[in-house]
């Protein structure tokens, strides 16, 4: 029993490679630095799987009778004109039935299935691939295939043999090929005889002697293909194969060839084609085994032929390959078993080697236990345990050990079968083999089972079983396994006394069941148990026992596992407390030595990476080198060692930035890759920590070698990694920061989708209360971050902010990762606030970034950065509030952001850019000249220490040029403004076209050249100026605002020397400044965004009116006026149109317009309507309008998207989109309207009138912009001398002033457009709608008129012609397009009669009559 007991200890080693750090770097903001959130996988990962898969036609279920999803043609062709019969009207001729008898009968190959093709008419059908067995030789497919209607039509029908079950690779091995007419049959089905034959050619026997069809003529409608189990028609016949498929038939056919006739060079020939089959089949195809077992047969042969045993080691090695991409419950395994016994056997039967017996032994009843009694494979598994038990008992075996009882799985030699599963388990841990794993978990069961009376033995047994279960979860992943291993032993703990000296290593071993169930499903109480078990075990565990160290090693593993999850540093501290006690009482030359100092080196990195006390660091490394040292070349933990040394050089490397210590990471991790073998379940780690290093390696040379390898080692790992693994989302996770990585090097699309697809693939595996959850949500906000600031479609910004709140909300307190996902949230708050404008994100991020700084240790690598972005913050709120002491304290921040970066470090530049920009700030603030040199010293110093290629080399460019040009408005030195012109121009040639910083950098340049053109007079700058600004306004990215200001700029310089583009500059201008106002905002900031553009639209009104465009004026002034209230009208629409012709829009968008509406009107409510504001309600109300403010904006970023998606619909291209003369016009139904324009250079009315397709244009030269300002003016203190004192008394008018006030009115506005409209005569007064802007809206035009005594008679005043309406807008006049429409019991309105005023003010008279008209309209 000592074997057994053994074990117990053996499986309670130390897994070296059980703490591989990999730090996720993620994208940061502009100017902040990059930061790396760590997170740690699992101890052990699996080998992949190969993925099910089908042939081209996908497989079909029998029991269901259905056709999988697109097993349709796809030619487009149809299939009843040439693929079906139709002998008449309703009836049509099918294949109902196929039989093949015998289709095994001399074959030389085991087969894994057998399936027919039949084709006619340019098409296919297939059958599924079915399996025979040795009982019945008969295989069947039922299904209708469809027959020609043309009964002399020939029909083609071929039996195949695979050698695959699933997935299956090329055709397989054609058997047999029926030609006959559909008419033959027809005949031949009616009489049920079956087509028999004969042997092939020089064959005593073939596959396949008798084919049977049955063919059925049924009604059209009983040939439902859904009901079929036939699998098509799938393809054209003469559709080509891939290389992979079309090197795999030839080489069945050749080996086919060399099997009837003998030809080597048919032999060679085969070997040639699965060999180019398997060289152009990619590491992860799932048919890679299927590949490598074709290969495998044809070098046995070959080796055979030419009896070259030593050969045998390739066929030998590509079956084993082969077998670990088919585990226990693959389809296939069991003939890939008896086919590498089989080469085993021949190597057996040459060199008698009883290595090899036992390895046929092994496999045949493995393949035997998985195999069904009536299976090809178990018929050829008695076969070849008969044919080695021959050998065995021939001359040479005669007195060698008992030949194996082959009914028997328990015993496979007369060893005593405890010793037989603890050997079995070594042999497993020395050479992988699953097979012996599967035997000994078999072996141990049965011992379990049949020991109940014998409780030591029992207690041995299950606790050898458990440590079995749980190897076998490491390989396959299985989670049945880990629950099964956790149970037993437990049971084995249970029935162990108290006091009983393998009490402890029992708990030992249950406790690292509990770790390993944690890392894979992340329950914080697996975590518990198993610290609480591993620390009764340690206590349990008398001093001197040699198995204390192990033990206290295993606890500090846990330790740190828990330090890891919940980052309370006292866990760290034990840990190393803890793993410093292993080591010490490890006496020098034990080998377990290397391993707990390798352990002890993670926890010192661990720490550094919590405080950052360099020490730390270095005695991780100097831990890990004397691990190393002390363990031998060609040891299977030297890898994994290597791998934390490695991981220990880079964490130095982004401390110091010294580049040999990437150089040694990057060595390192080389190392420890080449020497993992393949199928290695670590090796996908290992090649992850690779890639990082590449990364960090571009990042800091810039070199695209680097970057393109590290994707590549990236791939790899997630290739290696099978699905279901718990360490997939981390390899995911690395890739995707990659793709990232080289988005913003080369700004390729695809690679900032790829990238997003794979972190949500990262993201969507891993488990909610998985440790790395929220670093994963973390890289995954940085993701939609990125695409947000190419592409600027908000609903990415949303979703990242969404995703980094959860990254947030998801790290407890005091978690090592909490400052890297709370200064991810900052960054993406700032962003926001850069976008939308809103002062709420700007305080969040400030807030935010504050508390990521503070629970940021002194000392710790990332707190430069941390600090950094935090200054972006304190500098976005100066230049927003004004407050000096933010700018202050963002200089402060800053500083100390570069003090702490090293030299050398690759960050270094982005913080001296930021540094620099908050100078300039300062210059411009106070206007000292030594903050600008200071600003100009430092981008200059960001920009050498940069490299060229870094993607972040044009914004430090631009930086350095603005601070230029800002000297040269200072000090007025052309050299300075030649200088910005150059430096700003090497920046829009770096920066890659539809970048979305590049409108900002060609406006800048654009600014450069007008600062020339100002000083030097040349036409030819400031027409360089206007190329750059049109560039800038119009390209369709980047911020709207800095476009907004590109077309202002655009329009000021167009102007000054009537540039042919002014109108085009206009336009833009106009159609930004709905996306300025965008409706997602507040009611309040949408205006003060509006009133950045106050000018433009009257503006641009004048330039076509100068144009002579006068209904282009209109339509201008009717899409850049009442933009909110326009909008806020169409939420209340009732959208008669398209409920007409699309009613689910529709809906959807009364739903979205609706709630946009009420989240609209909620997030105007302040604080102050919650009743006792407490802190504690105060903190809620702010949280609610918060959500609300979200909410607000997510469904309006869902309306915007509904709207384009209504757009695209025939007929819908215009749908509420701004409208042009011909429909505005139809606004003056109800009388003219007269729009005043009011410019800095012109007055001007247009009418509108319903019948008249063009606008009457009436100059008023006699009025001027001036003007209508002074008048308001005089309109202000008119109202200001209107005041009511208390006394009762009205204080009376100057009629005089009021005279010269009105009368301007009447001679230089109104009464040209009286004119205009033939209005001479005082009459019956019409009704006319003004339409004012600007200044105009502050005056009365309605009261216009000569109101001298002179002037009393009719004829003078507007009111003796018309009577006045004021309208914002033509649209509010529009009719409605359903005259029809209902009646809406919902309408309501509110009417407010003047109350009494105590005899202050005069009653109005006929107010209370006007009502009650109102009250009889409205019913």
């Amino acid at each position: 029993m000592e074997a057994s007991m053994a074990f117990t200890t053996l499986y309670g080693k130390e897994e070296g490679s059980g703490f591989e750090d990999q730090p996720q770097d993620g994208p940061s903001l502009s100017g902040s630095a990059q930061e790396q959130g760590k997170e740690k996988p699992s101890e052990h990962e699996d080998k992949p799987p190969d993925d099910p898969s089908f042939p081209s036609s996908a497989q079909q279920q029998e029991e269901e009778g259905n056709h999988a999803p697109g097993d349709q043609p796809q030619d487009g062709s149809s299939s009843s004109s040439s693929a079906v019969t139709h002998t008449g009207e309703d009836e049509e001729i099918v294949i109902t039935d196929i039989q093949v008898k015998e289709p095994a009968l001399g074959l030389r190959r085991l087969p894994a299935g057998f399936y027919t093709v039949v084709h006619h008419s340019g098409h296919e059908w297939r059958t599924e691939n079915k399996r025979s067995s040795v009982s019945d030789d008969v295989v069947e497919w039922r299904g209708p295939i469809p027959l020609p209607s043309d009964r002399s039509a020939t029909i083609g029908l071929e039996v195949y043999a695979s050698f695959e079950f699933q997935p299956m690779l090329g055709t397989g091995e054609h058997l047999r090929t029926l030609t006959i007419t559909a008419d033959q049959l027809l005949d031949c089905s009616a009489k049920h005889i079956p087509f028999t034959l004969l042997p092939k050619n020089g064959d005593i026997v073939s596959p396949c002697s008798s084919i049977l069809v049955t063919v059925e003529q049924r009604n059209g409608e009983s040939s439902d293909p859904t009901v079929s189990t036939v699998l098509g028609p799938l393809c054209s016949t003469i559709e080509t194969l891939n290389e992979l498929e079309d090197a795999t038939n030839h080489g069945h056919s050749a080996l086919s060839r060399y099997r009837k006739h003998g030809g080597k060079r048919d032999l060679e020939r085969s070997v040639a084609e699965f060999e180019r089959a398997l060289n152009n089949c990619p590491l992860d195809h799932p048919c890679r085994a299927a590949a490598q077992s074709n290969l495998a047969m044809a070098k046995l042969i070959l080796c055979q032929v030419e009896d070259t045993i030593a050969s045998l080691e390739i066929p030998i090695r590509l079956y084993h390959n082969a077998l670990a991409a088919r585990p226990v419950g693959h389809t296939d395994r069991p003939s890939t078993l008896v086919q590498l016994a089989a080469v085993h056997l021949a190597r057996f039967e040459k060199q008698r080697d009883d290595v090899d017996g036992a390895r046929v032994e092994e496999l045949l009843h493995e393949a035997m236990e998985l195999s069904s009694t009536d299976s090809n494979e178990n018929r050829a598994v008695s076969l070849m345990l008969q044919l080695y038990a021959g050998h065995r008992s021939g001359p040479d075996h005669a007195s060698s050990q008992p030949s194996v009882d082959s009914h028997s799985s328990s015993h496979l030699t007369d060893e005593d079968p405890w010793i037989l599963s603890v050997q079995l388990l070594k042999r497993f841990e020395q050479y992988g083999d699953l097979a012996d794993l599967q035997r000994a978990i078999t072996l141990l069961q049965k011992l379990v089972r049949s020991v109940s009376g014998w409780d030591d033995g029992l207690r041995v047994g299950l606790g050898n079983l458990g440590a079995a279960l749980s190897l076998r979860f490491e390989h396959l992943g299985e989670l049945s396994d880990l629950e099964d291993a956790i149970s037993t032993h437990r049971d084995a703990v249970h029935l162990t006394p108290d006091g009983h000296p393998d009490r402890p290593s029992r708990l030992n071993n249950l406790g690292i069941s509990f770790i390993t169930r944690f890392e894979r499903l992340g329950e914080l109480s697996d975590l518990e148990d198993a610290i609480s078990t591993h620390n009764d075990a340690v206590v349990l565990i008398p001093d001197g026992h040699p198995h204390k160290p192990g033990m206290l090693n295993n606890l500090g593993k846990s330790l740190i596992t828990r330090f890891s999850r919940l980052g309370e540093l006292r866990d760290l501290e034990d840990a190393i407390s803890t793993h410093r006690d292993a080591v010490h009482l490890t006496p020098d030359g034990h080998p377990h030595k290397p391993s707990r100092l390798n352990n002890l080196g993670i926890s010192f990195r661990a720490r550094f990476e919590r405080i950052g006390e360099l020490s730390d660091i270095e005695d991780a490394i100097s831990t890990h080198r004397d691990a190393i040292h002390l363990t031998p070349d060609g040891h299977p933990d030297k890898p994994s060692r290597l791998n934390n040394l490695g991981l220990s050089f880079r964490a130095c490397f982004e401390r110091l930035g010294e580049l040999r210590d990437l150089e040694d990471a990057i060595l390192t991790h080389r190392d420890a890759v080449r020497l993992t073998p393949d199928g290695h379940p670590d090796k996908p780690s290992r090649l992850s920590n690779l890639g990082i290093s590449f990364i960090i390696r571009f990042e800091r040379l810039g070199e695209l070698s680097d970057l393109k390898d590290a994707i590549l080692t990236h791939r790899d790992a997630v290739h290696l990694t099978p699905d279901g693994h718990p360490d997939k989302p981390s390899r995911l996770n690395s890739l995707g920061n990659s793709f990232i990585t080289r988005f913003e090097r080369l700004g390729e699309l695809s690679d900032l989708e790829d990238a997003i697809s794979t972190h949500r693939d990262a993201v969507a595996l891993i488990p909610r209360g998985h440790p790395h959850k929220p670093s994963m949500l973390n890289n995954f906000g940085k993701s939609f971050i990125t695409r947000f600031e190419r592409l600027g479609e908000l609903r990415d910004l949303e979703d990242a902010i969404s995703t980094h709140r959860d990254a947030v909300c998801l790290t407890p307190d005091g978690h090592p990762d909490k400052p890297s996902c709370l200064n991810s949230l900052g960054n993406s708050y700032i962003t926001r606030f850069l976008r939308l404008g809103e002062l709420s994100d700007l305080e969040d991020a400030i807030s935010t970034h504050k508390d990521a700084v503070h629970l940021t240790p002194d000392g710790h690598p990332d707190r430069p950065s941390r600090l950094s972005n935090l200054g972006i913050s304190f500098r976005a709120r100066f230049l927003r509030l004004g407050e000096l002491s933010d700018l202050e304290d963002a200089i402060s921040t800053h500083r100390d952001a570069v003090h702490l970066t090293p030299d050398g470090h690759p960050d270094k530049p982005s913080r001296l850019n930021s540094l620099g920009i908050s100078f300039r700030a300062r210059f411009e603030h106070l206007g000292e000249l030594r903050d600008l040199e200071d600003a100009i010293l430092t981008h200059n110093d960001a920009v050498v220490l940069i490299p060229h290629g870094h993607p972040d080399k044009p914004s430090r460019l631009n930086n350095l040029g603005i601070s230029f040009r800002a000297r040269f408005e200072r000090l007025g030195e052309l050299s300075d403004l030649e200088d910005a012109i150059s430096t700003h121009r090497d920046a829009v040639v770096l920066i890659p076209h539809g970048h979305p910083h590049k409108p900002g950098m060609l406006n800048n340049l654009g600014n450069c050249f007008k600062a020339r053109f100002e000083s030097l007079r040349e036409p030819s700058d400031l027409k360089v100026a206007i190329s750059l600004y049109s560039h800038a306004a119009s390209v369709p990215i980047g911020p709207i605002s800095v476009r907004f200001r590109a077309s202002r700029n655009w329009i000021l310089c167009a102007r000054r020397i009537r540039h042919p583009s002014l109108l085009r500059a206009h336009s833009i201008a106009i159609n930004l400044l709905p996306q300025l106002a965008w409706i997602g905002l507040s009611l309040t900031h949408r205006y003060a965004e509006l009133k950045r553009g106050v000018d433009v639209v009257r503006e641009a009104a004048a330039a076509a009116l100068d144009s002579g465009f006068p209904e282009l004026a209109v339509e201008w002034l009717e899409q850049g006026r009442s933009i909110v209230w326009g909008e806020l009208l169409q939420l209340r629409g009732s959208y008669e149109q398209l409920s007409s012709a699309h009613p689910d829009h529709a809906r959807r968008l009364r739903e979205l317009s609706a709630a946009l509406d009420d989240a609209g009107a909620t997030r105007e409510k302040p604080l102050s309507t919650f009743s006792e504001l407490t802190d504690d309600v105060m903190h809620r109300a702010t949280q609610t309008l918060q959500q609300v403010a979200d909410a607000h904006r997510t469904l309006a970023i869902e309306r915007d998207k509904l709207l384009q998606e209504i757009r695209r619909l025939p007929g819908f291209n215009r749908f509420l989109v701004q409208k042009d003369f011909s429909q505005l016009r139809a606004s003056a139904q109800y009388g003219p309207v007269v729009v005043l324009n009011a410019a800095k250079r012109r007055c001007d009315a247009l009418i509108v009138l319903p019948n008249v397709d063009h606008v009457i244009h009436v100059p008023l030269p006699n009025f001027t912009f001036q003007r209508s300002t002074d008048l308001q003016g005089i309109l202000k203190s008119f109202l200001r001398n209107a005041l009511v004192e208390r006394t009762g008394q009205v204080e009376k008018w100057d009629r005089g002033t009021w005279e010269s006030f009105l009368s301007p009115l009447w001679k230089s506005v109104v009464e040209p457009v009286m004119d205009a409209l033939a209005f001479s005569m005082p009459g019956e007064l019409s009704r006319i709608f003004w339409c004012p802007t600007g200044p105009f809206v502050f005056l009365p035009i309605h009261a216009a008129g000569l109101y001298d005594a002179k002037y009393s008679e009719p004829g003078h005043k507007v009111f003796d012609f018309v009577v006045s309406s004021y309208v914002p807008t033509l649209s509010i006049l529009a009719p409605s397009r359903n005259t029809h429409a209902a009646h809406n019991d919902d309408f309501r309105l509110l009417a407010v009669r003047q109350p009494p005023t105590d005899g202050q003010l005069s009653r109005l008279p006929g107010v209370h009559t006007e009502l009650e008209h109102i009250k009889e309209s409205l019913g």
